[in-house]
Formats: structure tokens, C-alpha cells, sequence
């Protein structure tokens, strides 16, 4: 995608804004992203809004008519700093989801915005993500990550586009050197049945290099609501702004 920040000066005046290959809209700062995950794929997904009350998976995927929206034995995978924690949609259960042991919980997953999880649906399944941007305009989101972690993670805006692109004020998601991200920090994508690596790298004109350490020409994109694993090498506060 070429599109950069959807929710930019332009389109808090214009009011609507749409990007290539994912269908996203906004007006002021409330929007909505449709992001299609057919049946048999695993996707590694963020939900750029804060939805309802707790952006519980019940908000995220409401019920119509009495049903949920989520079709029943699709997977969650939270990623708990080591390892997953799954559960799975459950219509006949009273939270609507069960626990990796298939086992109903009493409470819903939350997914808040700037964390990613993998999402296995046992159906074909458009996201449809609703909700306002968690960030004021002028402001940013300020996301720690300690050296030592790793971390699952996503854009708190949706944005899709180019991984450096922007500043830590706004305008994209500002990953790299050029934005404090330390040189040798790692950045996982997922390409559906594995992961594509990169490195942080200041001495390459892209700013990043590939799995085998060799500067590329462009650094990796996103699109909107794509989750990422990010590795750095040292402390790094990554601020996300509008």
C-alpha cells in the first residue's frame, strides 16, 4: 500500500479518506477498517481503535441478531511475552469464548490498541473494526519496550504504509534509527506461514537489512491493522502520534 497515515490534517478537514487493498474510512477522529481474513489463513492482526467500554472481543466482534459475528472455534492467539494464550469463539458459552482446553471463560478477551494477536478463523470473516483513534491530534502514544522483551505489537492508528515513514509527532509509525529504534533491533513480519526478518541498521540508506544482515533499498510496510513482532536491542519507547 502506498497510502500513509489515513487519519492525517487532510482528512480530519476533508472528512473521508480511503486507501488501496483494505477498505478504511475516517471523519474527525472515529473510523472503521474492513480487513478480510478468509478461512484457512492465519493473520497476525492489531485493532487500531479503542472499541466500547474495554476493547473486549465481544466489542470488537458484536453480536447481530443474537449471533456473534466471530464464527464459533475461530482462534485467538495474546501473546503473554513468551509463549500464547488461546482461546476460542463459543456461541453456546455465557462469554461467548472458551479457554485453549475449549472450557468456557467468563470473561471475553480484551485486544487493546498497539497489541497484536494471530486470529485463525474457522470461517471466511471480515473484520469490520470500529471505533476512535486512541490518540489526539498534536499528541502521541508513548509504547515502552524494555531491552530483553519481545514484543507483539502494532500500529495504534491505522496506518498502512512504509515502517519509517513519519516522525514520532505523526505522519506514520517513525520505525528506525531515525527515531531512537536501536541498530541490530529486530522486526518480524509475517507472511502467512512464516516470518520475513529485518534489522535496524543507521548505516543503510533504507535504514533497515534483511534476515542475513545485508542492507535492502526499501525498508518493510505494513498494511492497516497488521500486527508485527519487534526485538530491539536495547531500551526503546516507540511514540506513535497523530
Amino acid at each position: 500500500m502506498k497510502k500513509t497515515l489515513l487519519i492525517a490534517a487532510a482528512a480530519l478537514a476533508a472528512g473521508i479518506i480511503s486507501t488501496e487493498a483494505s477498505s478504511v474510512y475516517s471523519q474527525n477522529i472515529v473510523g472503521y477498517a474492513n480487513i478480510s481474513t478468509p478461512n484457512g489463513g492465519t493473520y497476525l492482526l492489531t485493532v487500531p481503535f479503542s472499541v466500547g467500554v474495554s476493547n473486549g472481543a465481544n466489542e470488537i466482534w458484536p453480536l447481530v441478531g443474537g449471533q456473534p459475528t466471530i464464527p464459533d472455534f475461530s482462534q485467538l492467539l495474546t501473546w503473554n511475552g513468551s509463549g500464547y494464550d488461546t482461546y476460542y469463539s463459543d456461541s453456546g458459552s455465557p462469554s461467548l469464548w472458551d479457554d485453549a482446553s475449549q472450557s468456557a471463560i467468563p470473561n471475553a478477551p480484551r485486544l487493546l490498541p498497539g497489541q497484536a494477536f494471530f486470529l485463525v478463523p474457522s470461517g471466511d470473516l471480515t473484520n469490520s473494526f470500529t471505533g476512535s483513534i486512541p490518540v489526539n491530534v498534536g499528541t502521541s502514544n508513548n509504547m515502552s519496550l524494555p531491552n530483553g522483551g519481545t514484543y507483539l505489537i502494532g500500529s495504534v492508528v491505522p496506518y498502512g504504509g512504509v515502517i519509517t515513514n513519519g516522525t514520532s509527532s505523526g505522519g506514520g509509525l517513525a520505525l528506525s534509527s531515525n527515531n531512537g529504534l536501536p541498530d541490530f533491533s529486530q522486526l518480524l513480519i509475517w507472511n502467512g506461514s512464516g516470518y520475513d526478518t529485518y534489522y535496524s541498521d543507521s548505516g543503510s540508506s533504507s535504514l533497515w537489512d534483511d534476515a542475513s544482515q545485508s542492507s535492502i533499498p526499501t525498508a518493510p510496510s505494513v498494511s492497516v491493522g497488521q500486527g508485527f513482532f519487534v526485538v530491539p536491542s536495547d531500551n526503546f519507547t516507540w511514540n506513535v502520534g497523530l
